[in-house]
């Protein structure tokens, strides 16, 4: 629990270093990307990870398929925080738990649990009163579709995930990252044209995203997913209580409405898991 809560409290900074970073979505991605890729891939070889390439197409393809996926949700977070409330996108992401029980219907054949589809009618519900707001301000609208995209995108890569675990998180997490670079380098302009100290938050952002991971994989080592799971709210709490403290970005009150019964219906489906876990 100490790992999950640690990890996922690390990387609630997310959203506010992207905002220090202070300069266009295309080039954080692209820095984000790059140190991703270089931090990944250098603890694979400290690792001696050398035997994480697979042998056949088929597996080739999946994992590059991962991949872009994963790379396309971590652009997906960068642009939907410079286009809306961050509150708005770390709410939005939450509910990706709930899309990948929707994926895990069709790609694993898995049963939607009663409480789960509770669950996902309550995060849901979370997420209309969020976009109604922006809708109604007109200002936000892009930025919240986008973290709807990336809780989808972030929801289809944990099942394929879940459908695949013996592929490495190394290598995965690794060429997400290089994929990312690769993409934006052709649509950023002048990435290396910005100051010292933007590169120095982008840095620590894919050097915080990288030790938050260690620990929540960590975690699943000695809590169950649903355990995990529960920790996301960590994210959606925290985050804003930074951007608040920090740069003093105020939440309206509608994302925090909308959060609460995105955070209560993570919590309700997660703490169902775990009861039905326990007894068995």
């Amino acid at each position: 629990m100490f790992f999950a809560a640690f990890g996922v409290g690390i990387i609630s900074f997310d959203a506010l270093l992207v905002r220090l970073a202070n300069t266009d979505a295309s080039i954080i991605s692209f820095y984000r990307g790059l140190f991703m890729g270089l931090i990944m891939f250098s603890f694979m070889l400290i690792k001696g990870k050398k035997d994480v390439i697979p042998k056949d197409k088929k597996s080739i393809f999946i994992i590059i398929c991962i991949s872009l996926i994963s790379g396309i949700g971590t652009s997906l977070f960068v642009f939907s925080v410079k286009y809306t409330i961050a509150a708005n996108t770390v709410v939005l992401l939450a509910t990706s738990s709930f899309f990948a029980a929707i994926f895990s219907y069709f790609i694993l054949k898995e049963k939607v649990k009663k409480e789960t589809l509770l669950a996902i009618f309550l995060s849901f519900f979370g997420v209309f009163l969020i976009v109604q707001n922006s809708v109604n301000l007109g200002g936000n609208l892009l930025g919240d579709f986008l973290g709807i995209l990336l809780a989808v995108a972030m929801g289809l890569q944990l099942t394929l995930l879940r459908k695949f675990p013996h592929f490495s998180h190394y290598l995965l997490i690794s060429l997400s990252g290089f994929f990312l670079m690769t993409v934006m380098g052709f649509i950023a302009k002048n990435p290396f044209d910005i100051p010292l100290m933007s590169i120095f938050w982008l840095f620590l952002m894919g050097m915080m995203q990288v030790v938050a991971m260690y620990f929540i994989y960590g975690a699943t080592k000695y809590i169950s997913s649903a355990e995990v799971g529960i920790f996301s709210t960590v994210e959606t709490t925290l985050a804003p209580v930074w951007l608040w403290l920090f740069i003093g970005e105020v939440v309206p009150s509608s994302t925090l409405i909308g959060g609460a019964f995105v955070v209560s219906a993570i919590f309700v489906n997660g703490y169902s898991q775990i009861k039905k876990t326990k007894a068995a």
